[in-house]
């Protein structure tokens, strides 16, 4: 069965905090997929994740538009990769989960909407908001699975 939680975010300062929130609770063999139009706030939800997670300033995480995968390491191993230019289907070709299955986590911008959510994946959907500044984030999780007891217990409580 899949959970799904709105959230509004009123800024982008708002969406970073919901990252860090989210990176709090990151762990190894997690795969965040992040799905949304262009300029949606993708990047600054990455940006919050990785931060907070691997305690990386925030100046020193950048988009892997045109490298397509940025690696951070700290406690663990974060590939931060970017399918806008070459497709979801490339997950397989770059070799993507031999993060997750060297215990390190996966943080996917432009992922695919449409294959079913694996069990430690958690899926956010970016979509317009009330205002030109303001974002609604639909969060997707099995249940059960690795986020469904995180997620609702630490991550809610985290936003607070």
């Amino acid at each position: 069965m899949i959970n799904r939680i709105m959230i509004d975010s009123a800024s982008e300062q708002q969406t970073i905090a919901i990252g860090k929130a989210l990176g709090a609770v990151l762990r190894p063999g997690d795969i965040v997929s992040l799905i949304g139009d262009l300029g949606s706030g993708k990047t600054r939800l990455a940006k919050g994740i990785i931060s907070q997670a691997l305690k990386v300033p925030i100046d020193e995480i950048n988009s892997p538009s045109f490298t397509i995968v940025n690696r951070y390491e700290g406690l663990f191993t974060i590939d931060h990769a970017d399918l806008y230019r070459v497709g979801h289907e490339a997950v397989e070709e770059l070799g993507l989960m031999e993060t997750v299955d060297a215990n390190g986590a996966l943080l996917i911008e432009w992922a695919s909407g449409e294959n079913p959510i694996f069990d430690s994946e958690l899926r956010i959907t970016f979509s317009g908001g009330k205002d030109e500044d303001s974002r609604l984030l639909e969060f997707e999780y099995m249940i059960p699975g690795a986020w469904s007891v995180r997620f609702t217990e630490t991550f809610i409580s985290a936003l607070d």
